[in-house]
């Protein structure tokens, strides 16, 4: 191989030319472990499905999230919420899907 000035130039010049890809897939898993009484199942109109709903006052440490957080997310309408009993619970597949 010769260089464009008409140098003559290595194998191993020539390789480094070549682009190579590296794709590195990172699978990760959550364990959430909620105690007996602190959820309760409820249906969700927006899941359409029975879920688990925690209380409001919960759901910052169970998203392991700021309670700031929590509010912008109920500001946003980010969050399902059951006020069919008291007290008010958030559905916690859309909490968990919105803090992921």
């Amino acid at each position: 191989m010769y260089h464009e000035n008409g140098w003559q130039t290595s194998k191993w010049e020539a390789s480094l030319a070549t682009k190579k890809t590296t794709r590195i897939t990172i699978e990760t898993e959550r364990l959430l472990i909620i105690r007996r009484g602190a959820s309760v199942r409820e249906w969700c109109k927006q899941c359409a499905t029975e879920v688990d709903m925690v209380p409001l006052e919960s759901a910052a440490e169970l998203g392991q999230v700021a309670a700031g957080t929590i509010q912008r997310l109920l500001d946003n309408e980010k969050l399902h919420l059951s006020k069919s009993c008291e007290p008010v619970r958030i559905c916690l597949n859309s909490l968990l899907k919105e803090v992921a």
